[in-house]
């Protein structure tokens, strides 16, 4: 603890004296991607336990944590915003842009992530989810015509590989996912893709929290229409409220939040990668809660999912610089 407190100011001392502009927004980006990450895979184990204990379904989840997440959101953003809540439905040319947004990134990345944890685990999902960056690289090349780095792509590319030996547990031979599982994965990295890219303009004109609190909103409605959130299959207790509660506020507005947040600071493809902080904690979490068995090809794994994380975030603030 002694040390940990003479580290602090140091490390805070090195981060003013020898870090610029932008490479301090790439590492705030870059722990903000973290902590987005994290807080996604700690609420995957939570939803696993949830599917396991009580009977509930991931469209009921979804349609409640975007429901309760946007509300709050809204509702503590009016005080301070007033009248300036409403300004990003003032230009009716934002309005279908927004419902994209809405249904193909916040709804998408929430529903599928779940229904692939209901058809297989939350390590599982996570895993899947972090082909994001596959997406966004074929995104960026069809639709900007920008070509990705020879550099950007080897770490994405040995980032996948960390991906597979984690999602095959070390048999190459045959993947440990259903088919299921593997659609509705590929599905909830498609919805992560849109999540980061769709909302910039509407954040860098409106700002975040208007933009994440209408984006659940309009999930949440168009989720309910498919999963009524009045419609409860399960038992109500402490517990299951709790659970409730921790996905809808940690695991929905705060995430949705920072990952907003790391995508004003860095680059799409940095956010996705760095967002693999989700199948890592994941992978944590089921090895100490959930009795997942931690062998040579889950750490090789790790590690391979981590240096290139590392090494993206470099190269990003060596091109800034």
């Amino acid at each position: 603890m002694i040390f940990l407190h003479s580290l602090f100011p140091f490390f805070i001392s090195w981060y003013n004296m020898y870090m610029n502009k932008y490479q301090k927004n790439i590492f705030k980006g870059t722990i903000y991607s973290l902590l987005s990450g994290l807080i996604w895979g700690i609420c995957g184990i939570l939803g696993e336990y949830f599917f396991a204990h009580y009977q509930v379904s991931s469209g009921w989840i979804t349609s409640m944590r975007l429901l309760v997440a946007g509300s709050v959101v809204l509702i503590l953003s009016s005080f301070q915003l007033r009248s300036q809540l409403f300004d990003i439905w003032k230009n009716w040319k934002n309005y279908l842009p927004f419902l994209a947004y809405a249904i193909l990134g916040i709804f998408s990345v929430q529903f599928f992530f779940y229904l692939c944890v209901e058809y297989s685990n939350a390590t599982t999902a996570t895993i899947l989810q972090f082909i994001s960056p596959i997406f966004i690289l074929l995104y960026n090349r069809i639709i900007y015509k920008k070509k990705a780095s020879k550099s950007a792509i080897f770490y994405v590319l040995i980032a996948m590989i960390g991906v597979f030996l984690m999602a095959t547990k070390g048999d190459l031979s045959k993947l440990s996912i259903t088919p299921l599982a593997l659609i509705t994965g590929l599905l909830s990295a498609l919805g992560l893709m849109f999540n980061v890219i769709l909302p910039q303009r509407f954040a860098k004109n409106y700002g975040f929290v208007p933009t994440v609190g209408w984006g659940m909103i309009i999930a949440g409605l168009f989720s309910n229409v498919l999963y009524p959130v009045y419609e409860i299959s399960f038992q109500l207790d402490a517990i299951s409220i709790l659970i409730c509660l921790t996905i809808a506020f940690l695991g929905t507005a705060f995430a949705f939040f920072l990952s907003m947040k790391a995508v004003s600071l860095v680059s799409p493809l940095v956010v996705s990668v760095v967002s693999a902080s989700e199948p890592l904690s994941s992978a944590i979490l089921s090895v100490l809660f959930l009795g997942m068995v931690l062998d040579g090809f889950l750490v090789l794994a790790m590690i391979l999912i981590i240096v290139p994380m590392i090494f993206l975030s470099i190269e990003e603030s060596k091109s800034k610089n």
